[in-house]
């Protein structure tokens, strides 16, 4: 094979192998939603007791009540090492 004909064999199937990822794009899953759609679908998940968080995350009651529970827990140890170190600097300007 001469580098014309190995030319032509490449650039023949790489166009083949293009056109068919293309043909495999559908229109209908890559259409952006429509404002209302994106709110039909937020109203809806609401109804159904999911909740939208962070980052498009879907927290249901469970998991909801999960994370509330570990947040209490870590203002609570927040607010335990504050009053510690509080107390720490007090006695310590009792001290001098």
């Amino acid at each position: 094979m001469n580098a014309k004909q190995l030319f032509l064999a490449t650039s023949l199937t790489f166009l083949t192998a293009t056109s068919v990822f293309a043909a495999d794009n559908n229109a209908e899953s890559t259409a952006p939603k429509t404002r209302a759609q994106v709110l039909a679908e937020l109203q809806e998940s609401r109804a159904n007791g999911e909740e939208i968080g962070m980052e498009g995350y879907s927290w249901y009651p469970a998991q909801k009540a999960a994370l509330v529970k570990a947040n209490e827990t870590r203002l609570a140890a927040e607010k335990a090492n504050a009053e510690k170190v509080a107390t720490s600097k007090a006695q310590k300007s009792a001290q001098n």
